[in-house]
């Protein structure tokens, strides 16, 4: 009797164990643009920012100023962008094409 519960315990944690598990997984690249970026950029870095830009120093928020010249508000982390902008799970950040934010993110 204690065997055959035994048994029966072990199908059903592996059952529940394989319900867990993404029948298929893929890594994938999202990319995101200024406006997007530009929405991390107001809720984690600063509230006047409003665009983005994964630059060669690293991610960087920009407000416009007067007369329409975009000023520097403050620089971000490309990583906790990916967290914000995803509810993947975030394996990376790159940079992409025109200053972009490419998150690689398992699906």
């Amino acid at each position: 009797m204690l065997r055959r519960g035994l048994a029966l315990l072990s199908i059903t944690s592996a059952a529940l164990i394989a319900a867990a598990l993404p029948a298929h997984a893929a890594v994938v690249d999202v990319s995101f643009g200024p406006v997007s970026i530009g929405d991390y950029c107001h809720a984690k870095v600063s509230s006047s920012s409003w665009i983005g830009f994964y630059e060669s120093g690293g991610l960087r928020c920009y407000n416009g100023g007067m007369g329409g010249a975009l000023q520097y508000a403050g620089s971000g982390d490309p990583y906790l962008a990916c967290k914000h902008l995803t509810t993947d799970v975030v394996m990376a950040a790159l940079r992409g094409p025109s200053d972009s934010l490419v998150c690689r993110v398992i699906r």
